[in-house]
């Protein structure tokens, strides 16, 4: 098992289109939050917190970088287990590791694809953020201790992670489904618009109906949103593995 997980997370990981879906996420928050970036750079400062800390929160929890997400960590691996069943190379697969190790491996490869896509794209936003805002200081003398940002700075990785997998799991139970690998990357960014836009005219008060109100700790806290990710994944990961065993059933 241990073998099978690893060659999925070198062929999902280490890819051309895996860094390309990095290089989307952080163009997306660097252009899209460029309006706050420039403000905090003209006030000098700000009393919320010190500019590194406000700067890497503008860009991980923008609404335009949440919007990105769900087209981006699907680049990687999300089409893949719809090719591999088309080319009936997952037929071989099956005979031999086994089918049951086959599913998790593939669920296993869209987790880790997804995960450590939108980490490492937070982590080069961390990075950016400390060298281009590290000056900034807070405006106030009561602002929050360093101690407070640097844990909600290390919380913000394991929700990434989950909502990385979340989409690309997504993407790969839409690809399955729909017996067509192109859907694996339109299909999450279109229900995560169609469930922000549903709730917001219909059901403002209901929050939790929205994806980016638990992807980011915009009015839920980070407890809420990474438990709430943690059940979807869990939910969606074996709805995929299903999905896929029935495809595989009928090859």
């Amino acid at each position: 098992m241990r073998h099978i997980i690893a060659v999925e997370f070198k062929n999902s990981v280490w890819n051309v289109r895996f860094f390309a879906g990095v290089l989307l996420i952080l163009a997306a928050a660097l252009i899209s939050e460029q309006l706050y970036l420039q403000f905090l750079i003209d006030a000098g400062g700000s009393q919320e917190g010190p500019g590194w800390f406000l700067a890497y929160s503008f860009c991980s929890n923008g609404t335009n970088t949440l919007l990105f997400v769900p087209i981006a960590v699907t680049f990687a691996a999300g089409g893949d287990a719809e090719m591999e069943v088309r080319s009936r190379f997952a037929l071989f697969s099956c005979v031999r590791s086994g089918k049951k190790k086959y599913l998790v491996g593939k669920a296993a490869g869209l987790i880790l694809s997804g995960g450590f896509m939108l980490c490492f794209a937070m982590l080069l936003m961390l990075g950016i953020s400390c060298i281009g805002f590290g000056q900034f200081p807070i405006l106030s003398d009561h602002g929050p201790a360093f101690s407070e940002l640097l844990l909600k700075v290390l919380v913000s990785f394991p929700r990434g992670f989950l909502n990385g997998a979340l989409w690309a799991m997504v993407g790969g139970l839409a690809a399955v489904v729909t017996r067509n690998r192109y859907l694996a990357y339109a299909v999450p960014f279109i229900l995560y618009y169609v469930l922000s836009v549903f709730q917001e005219r219909y059901y403002r008060a209901l929050f939790f109906l929205n994806p980016r109100y638990w992807m980011a700790p915009v009015y839920y806290s980070d407890l809420f949103c990474i438990v709430a990710l943690l059940i979807l994944c869990v939910f969606t990961g074996l709805l995929f593995m299903w999905a896929l065993k029935r495809r595989l059933d009928y090859a």
